[in-house]
């Protein structure tokens, strides 16, 4: 990828969180890249990493008891890790902004939807009340909302679950960031109003040319939306590639996986398919590839030696050794 183009670069990112069991590493030197107007989708089971990274990126990982502890978050050439909170907020929400799973717990009860929305234009552009006001009921009727005007006067209870979202869309893309961080934004919505959130994400990435990091744990989401995708494991990015290439020839075990769990439609009656085990508790220390234990081709060396990251192509990375360009053994498209 051209320097050039990238917009954000996170090196070897690490966050740890200080428990009463001890120190829980829960992102574990995490890299990749973002260009202008991509969108990049993250995905895992819970506890994976996901939200965590995206939440260092805005510096809101709560300090006690998490902690980003090394590596760089580079964004036009800044580390976001290094900025003070003062240099931030003039970021956070303006050149990068986030859409929360949860709207309700994310929205202010006793504000006024439109006001919420004015605050961030007031804050970030210089409006005046009347000014940002205006553009508040203009941006919720950009995100699908009826009858703006009176909706922007209403609390966040008077609202559904998919018009409190379309608020926080609103919200985060009322100063236009060149970021637009979504974590789970279509949980707990219903299929229709999880559809035109989709489509709502996509338009403004094409209006926009916003790039957009989609955390989720559904893969049929991702394959509707993203770009490129990128598979994390207990900390760890385990798979990045193109989303074509990743659903058609996944490489990683846990990918693979992944992908045989989403239910099918078919005439015969077959049992879901599973992946063996849980996610390993975050405090153990696992010798090895962290997924072995609940991986069915692991071999010796994955016992005993973690994989570094080996670069398939310019656009894929997999940890894995079946991988492995060195060895004869594997990496023939299928783990075989």
């Amino acid at each position: 990828m051209n320097q050039a183009e990238k917009l954000l670069e996170i090196k070897d990112l690490c966050v740890e969180f200080k428990t009463m069991a001890g120190t829980v590493r829960a992102v574990d030197h995490l890299s990749y890249s973002l260009r202008k107007g991509e969108k990049l989708g993250i995905v895992g089971e819970s506890g994976s990493g996901k939200s965590v990274s995206s939440l260092a990126m805005m510096q809101l990982i709560p300090n006690p008891p998490g902690k980003v502890t090394g590596g760089q978050i580079l964004y036009n050439g800044k580390d976001l890790a290094q900025l003070s909170e003062r240099e931030m907020q003039k970021i956070r929400g303006n050149e990068i902004s986030m859409i929360f799973q949860e709207p309700m717990t994310s929205l202010n009860p006793i504000i006024r939807c439109g006001k919420q929305i004015a605050e961030s234009l007031k804050l970030h552009r210089g409006m005046k009340k009347k000014e940002a006001m205006e553009e508040a009921i203009r941006m919720m009727e950009a995100v699908g909302i009826a009858n703006p005007s009176m909706r922007a006067y209403e609390y966040p209870h008077q609202m559904s679950g998919g018009m409190r979202q379309r608020v926080m869309i609103a919200m985060a893309l009322a100063c236009q960031p060149q970021i637009l961080i979504a974590d789970e934004p279509t949980t707990a919505l219903d299929v229709t109003i999880q559809a035109q959130i989709l489509d709502l994400i996509r338009d403004l990435n094409q209006t926009m040319n916003t790039s957009v990091v989609f955390i989720t744990h559904d893969l049929g989401v991702v394959s509707e939306l993203c770009d490129t995708v990128m598979v994390m494991y207990n900390g760890r990015m385990v798979e990045k590639a193109p989303a074509q290439e990743i659903f058609e020839s996944p490489l990683h075990p846990y990918t693979q996986g992944l992908l045989n769990a989403i239910p099918r439609i078919t005439k015969e009656r077959a049992p879901l398919s599973t992946i063996e085990g849980m996610v390993p508790n975050p405090t153990e220390r696992i010798e090895g590839c962290r997924f072995w234990p609940r991986c069915p081709k692991a071999t010796e060396q994955c016992k005993k030696q973690e994989p570094p990251v080996f670069e398939v192509s310019d656009s894929r990375q997999v940890r894995c050794w079946l991988c492995d360009p060195n060895e004869t053994t594997g990496g023939d498209g299928n783990g075989n």
